[in-house]
Formats: C-alpha cells, sequence, structure tokens
C-alpha cells in the first residue's frame, strides 16, 4: 500500500512538473525573424541598396496610396504562433499610415509569407526635402490558442520614402510645407 502511494504522488508530481512546463514554453515570447526574400507594391519605382551594415528599400512616394511590403516570417520557436495583426500602440512613421499585416498561423521551425499594408499620405507637412523610414514594426501574436504577445520585429530592409516635391504633393500650398 505504501509503495502504491509513493507511486502515485511521484506520478502526480511528474505530471505538474510536466504541465508546468508546458506552460512556461507557451508562456515564452515567441521567436521569430522577418527574412526576405521582399516585394513591394502599390507604387512606380522601387530600389534596394546597403548603407553600411543597413539595407534600404527606398520608394517612391504616391500621395494616397497604398504600399504593400511582403516578408517572410520565420517562427524558430518550440509553438506554432499566430499572428493576430499590428499593435495599434505603436507610432505611425511620418509619411506611412500603418493599415494591417497579413494575419497567419506558422508551426514551430516554419516561415509564411506575410504582407505589412501602409497608406502613404502627409507629404504637405514636411519639406520636399524630407523623408520617412519603416524599419520595425509591433507585432500582435498568440501561441497555444491563449497567450497572447506582442513582438517587435525588425523588418529585412529599411523600407524609405521622400517626400516629394510640391507638383507631386497635391494638397500642399505656398505655406503648408515648411522650409528645409
Amino acid at each position: 500500500m505504501r509503495g502504491r502511494r509513493s507511486a502515485l504522488v511521484a506520478a502526480g508530481v511528474l505530471v505538474l512538473v510536466a504541465g508546468g512546463a508546458g506552460v512556461a514554453i507557451a508562456r515564452s515570447t515567441p521567436s521569430l525573424e522577418a527574412v526576405g526574400p521582399t516585394s513591394v507594391s502599390g507604387t512606380e519605382a522601387t530600389a534596394v541598396f546597403e548603407v553600411g551594415d543597413r539595407t534600404v528599400r527606398q520608394i517612391r512616394y504616391d500621395d494616397g496610396g497604398t504600399l504593400r511590403y511582403t516578408f517572410r516570417l520565420e517562427n524558430d520557436g518550440p509553438l506554432p504562433v499566430t499572428v493576430l495583426g499590428l499593435d495599434e500602440e505603436q507610432a505611425d512613421p511620418r509619411l506611412f499610415t500603418f493599415v494591417g499585416l497579413t494575419e497567419q498561423t506558422i508551426g514551430a521551425g516554419e516561415s509564411a509569407d506575410l504582407t505589412l499594408a501602409m497608406s502613404m499620405g502627409g507629404c504637405e507637412t514636411l519639406s520636399s526635402r524630407s523623408g520617412s523610414f519603416v524599419s520595425t514594426i509591433a507585432v500582435r501574436t498568440q501561441q497555444a490558442g491563449l497567450f497572447e504577445d506582442v513582438v517587435v520585429l525588425a523588418l529585412p530592409e529599411e523600407v524609405h520614402t521622400g517626400s516629394p516635391r510640391e507638383a507631386f504633393c497635391p494638397n500642399s500650398t505656398a505655406t503648408s510645407r515648411p522650409q528645409g
């Protein structure tokens, strides 16, 4: 009887430890990395170049247009991760407004292509030689169907656009744009 009780207690302890470890793994922040290949749509021109250790994706500004930037997201963690979209608390870059991010479930050790949509606007508030960069995004995620997190991802390229000259900024006036 005593041996049986000890075995049951030991089995119960093992179940609790294993369950606790499973919850700890599920509760950990997802291990995600944004990588290439990348692609862009919604602009007439785009180019990629290196500046030191940075990779910059230069895109042509299109006032009122929507830029779609596609990249691959790798899940290096032990559990599937569901991308729920963008975190609403992040600030929009000056010439871009975050519109959305593809919702997708990515298995452990797998990757998927996601598309970040950004509308372009606000050129009339900047001088024609100013610009805007998007280098990171805050992404809402969920693991094990329960645990939500916000993960800040560094994009594989820094997306940059410059504020266009007055002729291509339809709402600008002689006094709306600062000097510089």
